[in-house]
Protein backbone atom coordinates (compact mmCIF):
# COMPACT_ATOMS: atom_id res chain seq x y z
CA UNK A 1 0.00 0.00 0.00
CA UNK A 2 1.64 3.39 -1.11
CA UNK A 3 0.91 6.27 1.56
CA UNK A 4 0.86 9.77 1.24
CA UNK A 5 -0.66 12.95 3.44
CA UNK A 6 -1.32 16.39 1.94
CA UNK A 7 -3.59 18.73 3.59
CA UNK A 8 -4.37 22.32 2.86
CA UNK A 9 -4.54 23.87 -0.78
CA UNK A 10 -2.86 22.65 -3.83
CA UNK A 11 -3.44 19.15 -3.26
CA UNK A 12 -5.16 18.01 -6.56
CA UNK A 13 -1.10 17.26 -8.26
CA UNK A 14 -0.15 15.17 -5.71
CA UNK A 15 -3.32 13.26 -5.05
CA UNK A 16 -3.09 12.45 -8.97
CA UNK A 17 0.41 11.54 -9.04
CA UNK A 18 0.20 9.19 -6.01
CA UNK A 19 -2.90 7.46 -8.18
CA UNK A 20 -0.55 7.12 -10.95
CA UNK A 21 2.08 5.59 -9.02
CA UNK A 22 -0.51 2.99 -7.64
CA UNK A 23 -1.86 2.04 -10.50
CA UNK A 24 1.12 1.63 -12.30
CA UNK A 25 2.60 -0.81 -10.13
CA UNK A 26 -0.60 -2.36 -9.07
CA UNK A 27 -0.80 -1.08 -5.30
CA UNK A 28 -3.01 0.36 -3.23
CA UNK A 29 -3.55 3.80 -2.13
CA UNK A 30 -3.73 5.34 1.09
CA UNK A 31 -4.20 8.90 0.49
CA UNK A 32 -4.33 10.87 4.14
CA UNK A 33 -6.02 14.22 3.72
CA UNK A 34 -5.97 15.00 7.52
CA UNK A 35 -9.60 15.63 7.46
CA UNK A 36 -9.88 17.81 4.74
CA UNK A 37 -13.84 16.12 3.70
CA UNK A 38 -13.56 18.80 0.60
CA UNK A 39 -10.51 16.95 -0.79
CA UNK A 40 -11.93 13.51 -0.01
CA UNK A 41 -15.29 13.94 -1.61
CA UNK A 42 -13.64 15.81 -4.44
CA UNK A 43 -10.96 13.10 -5.09
CA UNK A 44 -13.37 10.38 -4.94
CA UNK A 45 -15.21 12.10 -7.63
CA UNK A 46 -12.02 12.41 -10.36
CA UNK A 47 -11.36 8.53 -8.98
CA UNK A 48 -15.25 7.95 -10.07
CA UNK A 49 -14.64 9.93 -13.07
CA UNK A 50 -11.52 8.10 -14.08
CA UNK A 51 -12.91 4.56 -13.95
CA UNK A 52 -15.79 5.39 -15.74
CA UNK A 53 -13.64 6.68 -18.44
CA UNK A 54 -11.50 3.74 -18.61
CA UNK A 55 -8.98 5.86 -17.86
CA UNK A 56 -4.62 5.00 -18.02
CA UNK A 57 -1.90 5.62 -16.34
CA UNK A 58 -0.99 7.52 -19.90
CA UNK A 59 -3.47 8.83 -19.85
CA UNK A 60 -3.12 10.45 -16.28
CA UNK A 61 0.50 11.67 -17.05
CA UNK A 62 -0.87 13.61 -20.18
CA UNK A 63 -3.82 14.97 -17.84
CA UNK A 64 -0.50 16.20 -15.61
CA UNK A 65 0.96 17.60 -18.32
CA UNK A 66 -1.46 19.08 -20.71
CA UNK A 67 -3.13 20.78 -17.20
CA UNK A 68 0.24 21.64 -16.47
CA UNK A 69 0.69 23.84 -19.66
CA UNK A 70 -2.82 24.53 -20.79
CA UNK A 71 -5.04 25.09 -17.87
CA UNK A 72 -2.92 27.14 -14.56
CA UNK A 73 -7.15 29.01 -14.11
CA UNK A 74 -8.89 25.54 -12.88
CA UNK A 75 -7.82 22.79 -10.55
CA UNK A 76 -6.66 20.00 -12.01
CA UNK A 77 -9.60 18.05 -10.58
CA UNK A 78 -12.01 20.22 -12.25
CA UNK A 79 -9.87 19.80 -15.54
CA UNK A 80 -9.74 16.21 -15.02
CA UNK A 81 -13.94 16.14 -15.19
CA UNK A 82 -14.24 18.77 -17.73
CA UNK A 83 -11.58 17.03 -20.16
CA UNK A 84 -12.52 13.77 -21.45
CA UNK A 85 -9.84 10.85 -22.31
CA UNK A 86 -10.71 10.72 -25.82
CA UNK A 87 -9.98 14.35 -26.18
CA UNK A 88 -6.84 14.38 -24.47
CA UNK A 89 -5.52 12.41 -27.53
CA UNK A 90 -7.68 14.96 -30.21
Amino acid sequence: MMMMSVGGNGSNRPAIIQLTAASQTGRSLAYLTFRDQDLVMSFYKVYEYLLNEKATVKDLCNYLQQYSTLYKKLSLFDYILQTSVSSLYS
